[in-house]
């Protein structure tokens, strides 16, 4: 069951961080011609949390509207990610003439303009109701 649990929560973390890279490339990279590296590397890093973070979330809250504020409120931190990432990507590219400091700033503004602040719930409330209805089709066997 717990496998299961897990293949579900890195599922939907996977399709939304999907749906939010795709929105990102459609509304700044084609746009800008900006090095999608970064936005790979940014958004890899922000799903990685948010899958180790929805492990925790939906073993200590089990109420709907709980995921919810929650998940609100992580989606929105996590964009601040672009800072913690841009201190790895700046190491790397130092010498480079690339002007990698003002492109955090549209990552931040962009990874906002994609809604993570409202994917990351509902990725909460999808997992949460697949428990659900994984559970109750195991007690339906069971009987």
């Amino acid at each position: 069951m717990k496998t299961i649990n897990l293949f579900i929560i890195v599922l939907f973390n996977f399709i939304g961080g999907l749906l939010s890279y795709s929105w990102c490339y459609r509304l700044f990279i084609r746009k800008y011609s900006t090095p999608e590296l970064y936005y790979l590397v940014f958004y890899g890093v922000c799903y990685f949390c948010l899958i180790l973070i929805s492990i925790w979330i939906l073993n200590k809250i089990k109420k709907p509207f709980g995921l919810i504020s929650i998940g609100a409120i992580i989606g929105i931190v996590v964009t601040f990610i672009s800072w913690i990432v841009a201190h790895f990507i700046l190491g790397i590219y130092q010498g480079l003439a690339l002007n990698i400091e003002v492109f955090f700033g549209y990552l931040f503004i962009t990874s906002l303009m994609t809604l993570n602040f409202i994917i990351y719930p509902v990725i909460l409330l999808c997992c949460h109701y697949s428990f659900l209805c994984i559970e109750k089709m195991a007690k339906n066997r069971n009987v």
